[in-house]
């Protein structure tokens, strides 16, 4: 290990960092800290095993980083592989690698556009999935927007939420994305659409497998398609192509596609 200043601590081949407090901590080989840092920077490009608590302005992962306690950053960015087993909180986190948890996760934004699981819960202002978002607990934000795949086992509760599901390269291994709650204002769900012909050929043979799954929908506004459902609740709603749904609840208007199957359609009074 070779320390440049009193303020840095850098790591280019092997080597340990105590508890204290850094300007920037940079780990291009494999490195392990002892105990709780308090820093501006930490920089992985190698591989950090952090044994305390992290509290930075900047995270910023391009290797392999492993955290055993909790994690606060004003912006985080993994683009290589990170696992944190306590909880996480701050600015902007955004996901272009893999990156696990296991507490819950308290921040301004999230941006996926690699791989992101975990079994806390997901709280922020917005976030933005274009990869794979996997929560045991369930999400909580203002703004959710994804293009991809899904797989909560809580409530996903949010002001807006749009879900773009299923097509030629979001696929996954189980064939459908599943929320099995979903509350908010407005509520949009639809099938990926896209003019690539290898896209229309696979959603042609994959048909029956492309629908988003859930158990109850419920908003003020809602519009959805290749949606398979129990209930589906709200003031306006609208039941586009291919949708499975047991039982439609309104208190304003509803429209069925004819290709959807409606079991049962109710109107309740206010």
């Amino acid at each position: 290990m070779s320390v440049q200043s009193k303020q840095n601590a850098i790591i280019n081949g092997s080597g340990t960092i105590g508890t204290g407090k850094y300007d920037d901590v940079r780990i291009s080989g494999s490195g392990r800290i002892l105990g709780d840092i308090f820093c501006h920077e930490v920089k992985v490009s190698g591989s950090a095993k952090f044994n305390g608590k992290v509290e930075t302005d900047y995270f910023n992962c391009s290797g392999s980083a492993k955290c055993l306690s909790d994690v606060d950053a004003k912006k985080m960015s993994v683009s290589g592989s990170a696992s944190i087993d306590g909880k996480v909180s701050g600015g902007d986190v955004n996901v272009s690698g893999s990156f696990k948890t296991k507490g819950d996760l308290n921040v301004q934004s999230i941006n996926v556009s690699g791989s992101m699981k975990t079994t806390g819960i997901v709280k922020a202002e917005v976030i933005t999935v274009k990869g794979s978002l996997s929560t045991e607990k369930g999400s909580e934000c203002e703004v959710f927007t994804a293009k991809g795949h899904l797989s909560m086992n809580g409530l996903l509760n949010a002001e807006n939420v749009k879900i773009t599901h299923g097509g030629f390269g979001y696929l996954p291994h189980n064939g459908f994305s599943y929320i099995p709650e979903i509350g908010g204002e407005t509520i949009e769900i639809s099938r990926f659409d896209d003019n690539n012909i290898f896209s229309r050929v696979f959603t042609k043979l994959f048909n029956n497998r492309l629908n988003f799954k859930s158990d109850v929908i419920e908003g003020s506004a809602v519009k959805i398609d290749y949606t398979t459902a129990s209930v589906v609740r709200g003031d306006a709603v609208t039941i586009g192509p291919k949708c499975v749904i047991d039982l439609v609840e309104y208190t304003e208007d509803v429209q069925i596609h004819p290709s959807a199957k409606v079991k049962d359609v109710k109107k309740l009074e206010l």
